[in-house]
């Protein structure tokens, strides 16, 4: 038998989540995450942004949007 990813409310905000249904790692402040992003962005070669989540008000990686350099995902 399968397992499905957990269902997740439509009404929280999708910053917040991965596309694989779980939650973004939290980081408790912006530096935290600028250097999360910085390691992850130098193994992937993939530029990586952090922006602060409106859902648990902490701090996320995402890839960088061309329009504005906040993060994407």
């Amino acid at each position: 038998m399968t397992r499905r990813p957990p269902h997740r409310p439509l009404a929280l905000d999708a910053s917040h989540w991965r596309n694989d249904g779980q939650a973004k790692v939290r980081y408790s402040s912006r530096t935290d995450a600028l250097v999360a992003a910085d390691e992850r962005s130098k193994e992937s070669g993939t530029q990586l942004g952090v922006y602060q989540c409106a859902f648990c008000s902490g701090w996320h990686m995402g890839r960088r949007s061309g329009r504005s350099g906040r993060a994407d995902d």
